[in-house]
Order: structure tokens, then C-alpha cells, then sequence
């Protein structure tokens, strides 16, 4: 055994017992009777807005109804879409229609993730984005959506939340400054 090793072997031979960990499971956390009415408001607050898609209405029908008078529409929910995965090709999309995986009441946020790293540009590029989720796949916390959630190896994954907005202590507001101006989440 070489010096380093026997170092090594002694610190962690006298290494300090430390605090034990609170039990998190045995705390009470947040749980809403509505997660959709929870989720809508909170988002509503931040700029953004929620809605279900009713019968026989389609993702694209409320978008041309929210926004009637747009430029270039992407729509990657669709599938066999022959879009770049370049950031460039982004440049002057308007609205950008892009599956959402789950969605957290308690934070208004989404879970967006894809294992081949493909189009994350765009949901921080786009003027307006609209995220489609499931309608069974909303949950009451932070907590819940981490024990649901699956982090893609060598891939991407964030939670997105209402329109993009920043304020600095001179009270300017920014809308858009780091993605999206205007944020739109649809259940279906």
C-alpha cells in the first residue's frame, strides 16, 4: 500500500459521523385539487397562459386563434417534420409548437427534454412558444416531477416556465430576454 493509500485509509477511518438527513418522506408537501386550475394561474402570473384542448379542436386551431397574425410557424409535434436542427434556422421563427413531457402545478413549469440534443435552440429562440402536454402528465411539485422525470444521456432537458421576462434594480422590465416573449401551454 503506498502512502497516499495508507492516508487515504486513515482520514476515512477517522472521518466524523455527520448529521443524519431529515426524513423527506415523512413531511407533508403540497397537493392541489385541481393541478390544471393550480398550474393555468400560477402560469398566468408569469405571463404565460394554459388551456385545454376540447373536442375536436386541434393544437394549431387555438394557436391561429391566440395568434391570428403571425410570420413563420414550426410545428415539431408533428412527426416526419423536415426541420434543421441548426440554430440558424431559427432566426426569424414566430411561434414554435414543441412537445412538453410533464408539467409541474406548483412551479407552472414544463419538462422538455429529447436524447439527441436536437431543436433545444428553438425554444429559446422563438417569439412565442407553445408547449403540448398530456393532460394526465401534470403533477403537484418540483419533487413529484424529479421522481418522473428521466434525464437523457448526452441529451437535453429543462423545465420552462411562462414568457421570458427579466427586471433589473431600475425597475426595467425585458420581456423575451432569454427566450420566449410569449409562453402558451396546451393539454391534450
Amino acid at each position: 500500500m503506498s502512502s497516499r493509500e495508507q492516508i487515504l485509509a486513515r482520514l476515512r477511518q477517522n472521518r466524523p459521523q455527520g448529521p443524519s438527513l431529515p426524513d423527506i418522506d415523512a413531511v407533508p408537501f403540497i397537493t392541489f385539487d385541481d393541478k390544471f386550475d393550480a398550474f393555468r394561474t400560477l402560469v398566468r402570473n408569469l405571463g404565460g397562459d394554459a388551456v385545454q384542448l376540447a373536442d375536436g379542436d386541434s393544437v394549431l386551431s387555438v394557436v391561429q386563434q391566440r395568434w391570428p397574425q403571425h410570420g413563420r410557424l414550426v410545428d415539431l409535434t408533428q412527426a416526419g417534420h423536415e426541420e434543421s436542427a441548426s440554430p440558424h434556422a431559427w432566426h426569424d421563427v414566430d411561434v414554435a409548437i414543441v412537445p412538453g413531457e410533464l408539467a409541474v402545478a406548483e412551479s407552472a413549469a414544463v419538462w422538455v427534454s429529447h436524447a439527441d440534443n436536437q431543436w433545444r435552440s428553438i425554444y429559446f429562440l422563438t417569439q412565442k412558444l407553445v408547449l403540448v402536454v398530456p393532460r394526465d402528465a401534470i403533477v403537484d411539485t418540483m419533487r413529484d416531477a424529479y421522481r418522473r422525470i428521466a434525464i437523457r444521456e448526452h441529451g437535453f432537458g429543462g423545465f420552462i416556465s411562462g414568457s421570458s421576462r427579466t427586471a433589473d434594480i431600475e425597475q426595467s422590465l425585458v420581456m423575451g430576454a432569454h427566450g420566449a416573449m410569449a409562453a402558451l401551454v396546451i393539454f391534450v
